[in-house]
């Protein structure tokens, strides 16, 4: 069952951070679908008392759709609720989608304090005056995170100064850091298959594999992050997170054999330095993968025989390796094989005939594992530069000959396994 926002926290004593940041996303998320339009939508009386929550699953939806208007040109009309109104609502030089920032921001103040804003004001005059003061609710003075107060203050600020709402969503306020966990390893713990994990419900998850004798952290983080797959602002802390795991397999095969060698690699022992930014303008936001939860791997030193102990009663799934091939694996996460999103247009599945352009199958497999059409012809140039035209030609390299063509790893390891995924599925 649906109820008002504004009455659901009424009921809380304070929500905690993890449900306001949860909450505040979902707005968000609604605000970027009406932004996004063009003409924008803009809502013009976000509140509280017009967001719905359905409590049993701590869904929040955008609801009162009677004040929304298409924005074509400035908008002159004075209409909202007072203690949400942008300063420029009140005045005669227009407004634009950015009144919705200043209301979420109103209501983002009210989540955190459970304070209705401007509370202190007996009418609206009150609150009018207060505003075009540009004077802040006496609520704002109870907020103590910094990160939620400076999120609150730029969406207060004036409107030429305010985030969008897909700029909020990289706020460090509401960004979620990742972490790196163990899903397998074999018996000599040389070939991993490691997975960064989003602890969140809009962020994609990578699942790679790591050999320890041939690869470096810092090789595969910055691969990954050359292809889009991560964003730079995480560069030092996947990299840490790699290393760490290898510092603790290293540990843990050492204590299982005192006399062999410890592993030439050398691992640092400090960890980096996250740089809590917002997500780099120039890289695409990746679809959400809504697959199951990765089951990692428990390093305990009790472990029989010094080996991985795995924390689920269920087995370890394998993941296919085609023959010849170089070891680490990148894909997108979820319940399918490597390569394959937890969307109904994963890899392509058909049989492409010899004859296929290579551009049809170079922009279908782009298309299916979220690269744009610039990163598509930039392969398609890169393999016809070899005289690769068409998927024959494609198919008949030999193993040596892949490495030639120019592309990375990870688009080489996505052109294989589509070729892969479409003859195994005909």
């Amino acid at each position: 069952m649906c109820t008002h926002l504004f009455r659901y926290i009424r009921k809380l004593s304070l929500p905690n951070m993890k449900i306001v940041k949860r909450w505040s996303r979902q707005i968000l998320k609604g605000l970027i679908y009406l932004h996004s339009h063009n003409p924008p939508i803009i809502h013009r009386d976000i509140k509280c008392d017009n967001i719905f929550i359905n409590g049993a699953h701590g869904e929040v939806k955008i609801g009162d759709m009677g004040t929304a208007k298409m924005k074509l040109g400035k908008k002159y009309t004075v209409i909202g609720t007072p203690e949400f109104m942008a300063p420029e609502m009140y005045e005669e030089k227009g407004y634009n989608e950015k009144v919705d920032i200043y209301a979420f921001g109103m209501c983002l103040l009210e989540m955190v304090t459970g304070e209705y804003p401007y509370g202190e004001c007996k009418n609206a005059a009150q609150i009018y005056k207060k505003v075009s003061q540009a004077i802040k609710p006496e609520s704002l003075k109870k907020v103590q995170d910094p990160k939620i107060l400076d999120l609150i203050n730029n969406c207060l600020a004036p409107e030429n100064e305010r985030y969008t709402a897909q700029q909020i969503m990289d706020h460090p306020f509401l960004t979620v850091e990742p972490e790196v966990v163990l899903m397998t390893a074999d018996e000599t713990k040389t070939q991993l298959t490691l997975q960064v994990v989003f602890k969140g419900m809009d962020k994609l998850s990578v699942k790679f594999e790591f050999n320890v004798e041939r690869d470096t952290a810092e090789e595969v983080v910055n691969e990954m992050i050359e292809e889009q797959v991560l964003q730079d602002n995480y560069q030092q802390l996947f990299t840490h997170e790699i290393n760490r795991i290898l510092r603790e397999i290293n540990k843990l095969t050492n204590e299982a054999d005192p006399n062999k060698e410890e592993h030439k690699t050398s691992w640092p022992s400090q960890p980096g330095t996250p740089p809590f930014v917002g997500m780099s303008p120039h890289l695409t936001p990746h679809k959400s993968s809504h697959g199951p939860s990765p089951t990692p791997i428990n390093l305990e030193r009790d472990s029989p025989n010094g080996t991985i102990a795995h924390t689920s009663s269920y087995p370890a799934q394998s993941q296919p390796v085609l023959p010849n091939e170089s070891p680490r694996k990148n894909s997108i996460s979820g319940s399918g094989p490597e390569w394959i999103q937890d969307y109904d247009d994963a890899l392509p599945v058909k049989e492409y005939p010899d004859d296929t352009p290579i551009e049809q199958f170079v922009r279908d497999t782009a298309l299916a594992i979220n690269r744009d059409t610039e990163k598509a012809n930039d392969w398609s140039k890169k393999l016809k530069n070899q005289d690769i035209m068409t998927v024959g030609d494609l198919r008949a390299l030999m193993d040596e000959d892949w490495g030639q063509i120019g592309l990375t790893v990870f688009a080489l390891r996505a052109l294989k396994n589509a070729l892969h995924v479409a003859k195994s599925k005909s």
